[in-house]
Parts: structure tokens; sequence; C-alpha cells
């Protein structure tokens, strides 16, 4: 009996085995070679979406690095537009402090801070107000709660710089930043730059482990690449740079819905260009526990249901706004939708078919997952120095842990789509009942 119980353990154990590596190595032709659509579809397919376009940067890299990281510049010496810094936060008293003094740090001297604090209930607008002093920094406290958009379409109003710079209220502004988000604004044709995020509290636990591994994959690599080619998706409201006149001409934020999605893609579609700018780092936190990343990610998810299905689902019409905005709306619904629907249903099929036959699979999808991402993290230590080296030991949990965000994502997804629960938490009664519901 005991003897049996452990080789049924051995055998659903065995996917995580060395040796099941060399064997997939020798189906490796097999597989490729095989007309089985879920396979090419669910192996192949984002084989070729994730792999190549980080293989593609590395050859470019090696060949001339500047392509990708243009020099910094932090010189003082010539003329600077002035760059009004936004920041809303509520309840941020223990971030905020350290946020508006890496931003005051940053070397960048023309500039002004504006705070909005969204009626916070402990001691965040009287920790901002000490910087006040300075001349530099302005607080505005609101009477009630307005949401983090409403909040940042008050300091667009109170702002006097030629370009908006959004940072969160947890974020931290490196030495030289702004002076790199402005490189790209020369061309008068670009409404935005994004900066290059990267984790603070990376080193925390797992989970933030994790989160910085996929940072670096998910969004600074394919930032770099995707700016390149004229799809960036999103300019993030933890780091963001703005031509003032593009967000007035769209009029600032919606005030309810997820602020920098939406305020993206209004700006593609009249035709402003978005930069992304790799030296231009803003340290960000992620969550430290499991229950607030899965909010997280099913608030990102259901918000990019809502915004770029319905609200902007125009950008579909390549006769209106060109095929590159069709392009990355197509690539955004196979990234995001069909290819973690596709994992659920195979894996489900598997499950109802023959549950002792899934270790074959999951041999076959966990050491492909972990080779590529080990290869991925390299690439993108190489080229961009992110994630810490400390972390790449999280290699072999990442399929554990995709496998893991994917059943999250797609039940933010299922919800959102048969619009259940459609209020949002971060959404104030009060602009909920206001505002249109897409």
């Amino acid at each position: 009996m005991i003897d049996t119980l452990l080789h049924f353990v051995d055998h659903f154990m065995s996917f995580v085995h060395p040796k099941t590596l060399f064997a997939l190595m020798d189906n490796l032709q097999t597989l490729f070679g095989s007309f089985n659509l879920y396979l090419w579809l669910l192996v192949v397919l984002p084989i070729i979406r994730f792999q190549v376009p980080s293989i593609t940067v590395f050859i470019i890299h090696l060949i001339r690095p500047s392509f990708w990281q243009p020099p910094a510049s932090f010189n003082n010496k010539q003329h600077w537009p002035m760059v009004s810094v936004l920041i809303a936060g509520l309840n941020e008293a223990e971030t905020i402090g350290a946020t508006i003094k890496s931003v005051l740090n940053c070397g960048y001297t023309n500039l002004e801070v504006i705070f909005v604090d969204d009626c916070s209930t402990d001691e965040t607008a009287f920790v901002a107000r000490k910087f006040e002093k300075t001349g530099r920094v302005r607080v505005f406290s609101s009477i009630s709660r307005n949401g983090k958009p409403s909040s940042l379409n008050i300091a667009i109003s109170m702002a006097k710089g030629e370009y908006l710079f959004i940072v969160d209220a947890d974020s931290e502004v490196q030495f030289g930043a702004i002076h790199d988000l402005i490189q790209p604004m020369k061309d008068p044709d670009v409404g935005a730059v994004a900066a290059n995020l990267k984790v603070r509290n990376a080193t925390e636990n797992v989970v933030t482990r994790l989160q910085e591994c996929e940072y670096a994959q998910n969004v600074t690599m394919a930032r770099l690449w995707r700016a390149k080619l004229e799809m960036l998706s999103i300019i993030p409201g933890a780091g963001g740079l703005f031509r003032k006149s593009a967000v007035d001409e769209v009029k600032g934020f919606d005030t309810g819905l997820g602020d920098d999605t939406d305020l993206t893609i209004r700006l593609r579609k009249l035709g402003w260009k978005l930069r992304f700018s790799t030296n231009a780092i803003v340290w960000t936190n992620v969550p430290t526990k499991w229950r607030q990343l899965f909010s997280q990610r099913q608030r990102w998810e259901r918000n990019m249901v809502k915004i770029r299905l319905r609200k902007q689902q125009d950008l579909f019409s390549f006769w209106r706004y060109g095929w590159t905005n069709t392009w990355m709306m197509v690539d955004l619904v196979l990234t995001r939708m069909v290819l973690p629907m596709l994992f659920v249903i195979g894996l489900v099929t598997y499950l109802v078919n023959g549950p002792l036959s899934m270790p074959i699979v999951l041999t076959h999808l966990y050491w492909i997952t972990m080779v590529f991402s080990f290869i991925n993290l390299a690439i993108a230590y190489d080229v961009t120095g992110t994630p810490r080296l400390v972390n790449l030991w999280m290699v072999p949990l990442i399929p554990f842990y995709r496998m893991l965000m994917r059943l999250v994502v797609l039940f933010a997804l299922i919800r959102e789509t048969l619009r259940i629960g459609m209020k949002h938490s971060y959404v104030p009664p009060k602009i909920w009942n206001q505002i249109k519901h897409w």
C-alpha cells in the first residue's frame, strides 16, 4: 500500500524532476511538428509572442546598446521647461513624505509639486504640508472623497508647468528621472513618456520577489519594444510625464475609470506619440500579501475589459485609427483573454479526460515556461538591470505563479464580461452615481 502511494505521488511530481527536461528536449521536434491546434495555441504561439521580442531586443542591444538606452542627461546648465509633479493620495501618511522628498531631490530644479489629499483620515495632509516651506510644494485637501482620477483633475487645474509628471503617493523618483523623461518631448508630436517602474520592496518576501520578475518581463521589457513599434498601451499612473496641452486636449481623466489606461488610449486616438524612457526610474511598492495581489490584479483585469473592450472598443477600427492601434488591441485580447482561457480550458479537459496523463502535459508546460522565463529574465537584467540577481532563484516558481495568476484574472474577466459586481470599491458612491457605467 505504501509503495503504491509513493509511486502515485512520484508520478504526479515527476514534472519537476530534472530528468524530465531531457525527455522534453527529445520530444521537442515531435511537439513543434504536431498539427495539434491546442498545442500551437497554448505553447507555440505564446513562445513566438513572448520570446521572439525578447531575443530581438537582446540582439539589437548587443549591436547598438544606445538604441534602447540613450545616454542619461543631468545637465542643469541649460534651460529646462517647468514641470508640475502631480500626486493624489488617500491615507498615505507613511509614504507621502518619502515620495515628495524624492521629487525635490531628483536633480530637476524647475518644478513644482502639487499634492491633492483625497479626504484622508490619517495624517497624510499634515506630513505633506511640512514641505510647503520649500516654496515648491502646494497641498490641497478635499473636504470629501472624490477618487484618484478626480483628485488628479484638481491637480491638473492648479498646475503651472508645461509638462505634468504624475506619480503615485507611495513611489520614489530616482535622481535624473525627470531629465530623461523630458528628452523624448523634444519631438512636438510626443504627448507622453512612461517612466521605468522598478519594484522597491522586491526582497521583502516571495510575493514581492515574484512580482519583480514579472515586472521585468511584462512591464519593463514589454514597454521597451512596444514603444519602438508605436504600440505602447499605457502610460502608468505610478510614473508618467505628459504634455499639458495634450492632457488639456483630452480634458483630463475620466472620473470613474482607471485613470492611466483610459487617458493613454484617448491620447492615442488623437494621434499623440507615446514613448518609454529606460533611464527614468521610479521605484514603486507592490502588494506584499497574496490577497492584496489578487485584489489588485482583478481590479486591473476588470478595468481592462471596461475601458479597452467596451468604452474604447472603436480602437479596433483600423480605418479610423490606423493598423498600429488595431494590432495593439488584437495583441491585448490575445495575451489577456484568449491565452488565459485556453489554459484553463485545457487544464479542465485533461483533468476530466484523464488525470493520470497530466504529469506529461505539466512536464512540458513547466519546463518550457521555466527555461524561457530564465532566458527572458537574463535578457532583462542585461538590458535594463532588472530583476535583481538575488531574485533569479524564483525562476522554478514562476510557472506555478503564472498558473495561479491566470486563474485569478480569468475569474475577474468573466465577472466583468457578465457585468457582475460592476461597482468598484475605489470609486466613491457620489462619483459612481454621476458617471456612465461602461
